[in-house]
């Protein structure tokens, strides 16, 4: 690449910060006296996230047995087609807030809720002895078909909440989709169905290796989960550094 790497990793920072392309590109040419069209910086995008997605499936995240998964609403606009909404299920694992999975599918469906489920198995390489959702009906056999082990100490790992203020609640993942919203309401729809399979995967990489979690004492997700990267300093360019040399 041409540009600074120091220039592509901020570039990397803000856009899941929530900021915009035109202004990411505004903001380059104000304080780096660097000229790029809007375009660029997703190229970047693409191009870095591909390759950290891959790096980060080599680590395994030591959990806890607590998850808790909720589901929230994307836009996607196609070519000819009018705007239209698909579903992001997230699950999250209560004790290092770490993202164990992120999945687009167009409907709520069991076979739809499936999908996240056996990710978060495959990362975890576990299944929760407890896994919180809300009152959607189709967890109920998916939970069912994905967890459920009669030698388990709790065969049925399914929590369905009663409504939203009682405890145990779901409140904890209720901000990871607030996390979501805030870069997707900038965008104001996603392109397609490949972008939004690439815009979780990298939220999954910014939440669990970049973002600080104020419910985990300021800490990452992944430091929290045992995983021994160093996140100090610039964390996007030092992933980037070692997914390389991998």
């Amino acid at each position: 690449m041409k540009h600074d790497p120091k220039v592509i990793t901020l570039a990397l920072d803000l856009y899941f910060k929530g900021v915009s392309l035109r202004k990411i590109a505004d903001h380059l040419k104000q304080f780096h006296d660097i000229t790029v069209v809007q375009t660029t910086p997703m190229r970047w995008i693409k191009k870095y996230l591909k390759l950290l997605s891959k790096y980060v499936e080599k680590h395994q995240a030591d959990v806890g047995k607590i998850w808790h998964s909720d589901e929230m609403t994307v836009f996607i606009k196609k070519n000819g087609e009018k705007k239209y909404y698909e579903w992001i299920w997230n699950i999250m694992d209560a004790k290092t807030r770490y993202l164990l999975a992120c999945q687009v599918t167009k409907t709520r469906f069991v076979d739809d809720a499936k999908k996240p489920l056996k990710q978060a198995q495959e990362v975890a390489d576990k299944r929760p002895d407890i896994i919180v959702t809300d009152g959607l009906q189709a967890y109920k056999d998916a939970i069912r078909q994905v967890y459920y082990d009669r030698s388990a100490l709790f065969p049925n790992p399914h929590l369905r909440l009663k409504d939203f203020q009682t405890k145990p609640n779901n409140n904890i993942v209720e901000r990871l989709n607030g996390t979501f919203r805030e870069r997707s309401k900038v965008m104001r729809s996603l392109p397609d169905q490949v972008s939004a399979a690439e815009f979780c995967a990298g939220m999954q990489t910014y939440y669990n290796y970049i973002r600080p979690h104020q419910g985990i004492g300021g800490l990452i997700p992944a430091q929290v989960a045992g995983i021994p990267l160093d996140f100090t300093g610039n964390r996007w360019m030092k992933m980037i550094e070692l997914a390389v040399e991998k």
